[in-house]
C-alpha cells in the first residue's frame, strides 16, 4: 500500500483489512509511506507495533510510482496484492482475488460504479482511448490500484524506472502485457474515500498530471527495447 497524507483514515483502513483477512489468509502488510506531512508517519509507527507490517518511510517525496516500486521490492510471498490506502477498496474483495489466483498471472479489479469526480473520470476515459491504441491491454480499468499478481510477475517488474510518476498502473499493466503475462479482471466494490483528501487529483492538478503521464505513455510505447 503506497501512503501519502492519510492520517485521518489509515488506521481504520489497516484495521479493517486486518480484521477481514486475519485467520483466513496468511499475509503481511508492506506500507510504503511517501514523505507525508500530516502526522501519517507517527500513526504508522504505532500501527507497526500492533499489526504485521513491513514499513518503508521517507522524509522527502518520491511520488506514487516510485513508492509502489519500493514496496514491490520488499515482497517475498508467492502472491502480491497492491491496493491504495484511501479506503476506497473493499477488503472483502480480496477473497475474490484469492479465489482467482490460479486463473492468470494478474487479476485486476475494475470499478463499477466508480466514485470519483466527473472531471477525473472524463480525463481518465480520454486517456484510456490513447492507451488502448498504443498497447491494447485487455482491461477495462487499467489505471485502478487494486491488482493481484503472482511472484513471477512482480519479480520481473520490480526495478524499472517509472516513466509515469502518477500513473503507475497504466505503465505497470502495459509492461506486463509486453512480457506476455496473462490477465483476468473482476468487478470490485468501489467506495467513496473514507476520510480526508490527499489533494493530488484536484481539478487544478489534473491537466499537469495528464500531460506528464501522457508523455510518459508515449515514451513507454516508442522507447528502444
Amino acid at each position: 500500500m503506497p501512503i501519502y497524507n492519510e492520517a485521518s483514515s489509515i488506521e481504520n483502513t489497516v484495521k479493517e483489512i486486518f480484521e477481514t483477512l486475519n485467520g483466513k489468509i496468511d499475509f503481511e502488510f508492506i506500507l510504503s509511506e511517501d514523505g507525508s506531512t500530516d502526522g501519517t508517519k507517527d500513526i504508522l509507527k504505532k500501527l507497526k507495533q500492533i499489526y504485521p507490517i513491513d514499513l518503508i518511510s521517507e522524509e522527502g517525496r518520491k511520488y506514487y510510482s516510485k513508492a509502489v516500486i519500493d514496496g514491490i521490492k520488499k515482497a517475498k510471498a508467492d502472491y502480491l496484492l497492491i491496493m491504495d490506502s484511501d479506503g476506497q477498496s473493499d477488503p472483502k474483495d480480496i477473497f475474490n482475488f484469492w479465489q482467482n489466483k490460479e486463473n492468470s498471472d494478474l487479476v485486476n479489479g475494475y470499478r463499477y460504479p466508480r466514485y470519483d469526480f466527473a472531471y477525473r473520470r472524463f480525463i481518465s476515459k480520454t486517456f484510456y482511448i490513447l492507451y488502448k491504441i498504443l498497447f491494447n491491454v485487455p482491461l477495462r480499468d487499467p489505471s485502478f490500484a487494486y491488482v493481484f499478481m503472482n511472484k513471477k510477475v512482480y519479480s520481473q517488474l520490480n526495478d524499472f524506472n517509472p516513466l509515469m510518476p502518477d500513473g503507475f498502473f497504466w505503465e505497470f499493466n502495459a509492461r506486463a502485457k509486453s512480457l506476455n503475462f496473462s490477465f483476468n479482471e473482476i468487478k470490485i466494490n468501489h467506495r467513496k474515500r473514507s476520510a480526508g483528501d490527499t489533494k493530488i487529483y484536484t481539478l487544478k492538478n489534473l491537466p499537469r498530471i495528464a500531460y506528464t503521464n501522457g508523455i510518459g505513455l508515449l515514451k513507454l510505447r516508442f522507447q528502444k527495447k
